[in-house]
């Protein structure tokens, strides 16, 4: 195993919108960026409204930042924090943005759309760092050197959505939010998360609310997962740690620990991610 630190912390864990306030003061209000860093590499996972703390953060830094951001796909809530992201705005730093295009536009298309004017004041080329794209797809290998492969999966979420596996050195993180299971574990996301030490996981909802019980409405086709889900996920990748992902908007923190404290009942190696938690592998 390489002697590289793997570390990996959570900026934004909330779905659909940001929910900042009283009731979400444990776990965060922000939505989905994750980051991960292999020895002195940066890689961000979304760019939701979790990424503007991350580039504040980064800022004080000494020197030029440069990072690979792996998006999942361009729903509002992973890719709005993108313009507020302050390194992409200082010359020097580079920046390479991973994504699926769709609806025949480029990935680099729909990342530009929503800074286009007049929905926002700076266009996408006039940030100042360098920035360049790649289109990936399902089942992609990538090489981003230094021993640190990138692989992906394609998940079952309306109008399409990436999954991704970061590995070096016989440890690996994957991060499968925004994807829909079927009557059983989606084979492509099981592969994707063999023997994987950390799986970063869709728990939007519970079963219960997935399915209408009690009275609620059935959330089939919504596009996300369920707590329960995750952990039928997990053991049949044979996969390590569970972490809960993008909480539901209506959750607050105590309905979020009574999950927590659930999940473990059935799968003690899990958690449900906050805002500023720090996983080392």
């Amino acid at each position: 195993m390489s002697g590289k630190q793997f570390i990996i912390t959570f900026w934004g864990v909330r779905g659909s919108l940001p929910v900042p306030g009283p009731g979400t003061v444990k776990f965060g209000g922000n939505t989905p960026c994750v980051q991960v860093e292999i020895g002195d590499r940066l890689f961000i996972l979304d760019a939701g409204s979790g990424i503007y703390n991350l580039g504040q953060y980064l800022m004080q830094k000494d020197g030029p930042v440069s990072g690979d951001i792996f998006i999942t796909h361009t729903h509002w809530d992973h890719i709005q924090g993108f313009p507020f992201f302050a390194p992409a705005f200082v010359p020097g730093n580079r920046f390479v943005l991973y994504g699926q295009g769709q609806m025949n536009s480029t990935f680099a298309d729909l990342m530009r759309g929503q800074m286009m004017h007049p929905h926002f004041p700076v266009m996408l080329h006039e940030m100042g760092a360098h920035i360049d794209f790649c289109e990936v797809s399902g089942r992609d290998e990538i090489d981003l050197g230094d021993g640190i492969i990138a692989r992906t999966a394609l998940n079952n979420h309306p109008s399409g959505s990436t999954s991704y596996r970061l590995e070096h050195g016989g440890r690996s993180c994957c991060y499968l939010t925004d994807t829909e299971h079927y009557d059983y574990p989606d084979p492509e996301l099981v592969e994707l998360a063999r023997g994987a030490d950390v799986v970063i996981y869709d728990a939007n909802f519970t079963d219960e609310e997935y399915l209408g019980y009690e009275g609620l409405p059935a959330k089939k086709g919504w596009g996300h997962s369920t707590w329960q889900e995750g952990i039928k996920l997990v053991r049949a990748a044979g996969a390590r740690q569970l972490v809960l992902f993008h909480h539901a908007i209506f959750r607050n923190d105590e309905e979020l620990e009574e999950i927590e404290r659930r999940a473990r009942q059935v799968y003690p190696d899990c958690l449900a991610a906050r805002e500023g938690m720090v996983i080392v592998l």
